[in-house]
């Protein structure tokens, strides 16, 4: 079973336009990149408790997350390609969201003067949070049914 986001974001996909926001100073240019798309996979294996000796189902996500293609069409660029178990991808997650709120409140007390974030982009922002926030309770609910 696998979750493929084809989709690439509005914020990503958008370079002509009212859209655009052009960066000063090619230093960030340079470094810059994003996630075009992502996959994961479930991947099962048996494996024994050794606390117990019972045999298990080992669950394992494959991940993958791909950057932009080159201007000359090349296929995406791999950023990201890994097998890991679930529990290290509900770790990953866990410890990415609590990054994440340590950049808003950042990005909200640098956003309290003149300047201020890109209105587009922060709406984008907040309907991907509250997307995920949503796919994070319906995981939870899942494996709740599994025991």
């Amino acid at each position: 079973m696998s979750n493929e986001d084809t989709a690439i974001s509005n914020a990503a996909s958008d370079v002509s336009g009212d859209d655009t926001v052009v960066l000063y100073g090619n230093s960030f240019v340079e470094q810059m990149t994003f996630v075009a798309r992502t996959f994961s996979a479930l991947v099962m294996c048996v494996g024994k408790a050794v606390r117990d000796d019972r045999e298990v189902i080992v669950p394992l996500v494959d991940v993958k997350f791909e950057g932009p293609a080159g201007m000359d069409q090349s296929p995406s660029k791999v950023l990201f390609s890994e097998l890991i178990p679930l529990e290290n991808m509900a770790y990953v997650l866990e410890d990415l969201s609590g990054d994440l709120v340590t950049v808003c409140r950042h990005l909200k007390s640098a956003g309290s003067g003149h300047l201020k974030p890109d209105p587009k982009r922060l709406s984008e922002t907040k309907i991907y949070l509250a997307e995920a926030k949503g796919n994070l309770e319906r995981c939870l609910a899942d494996l709740e049914d599994v025991g």
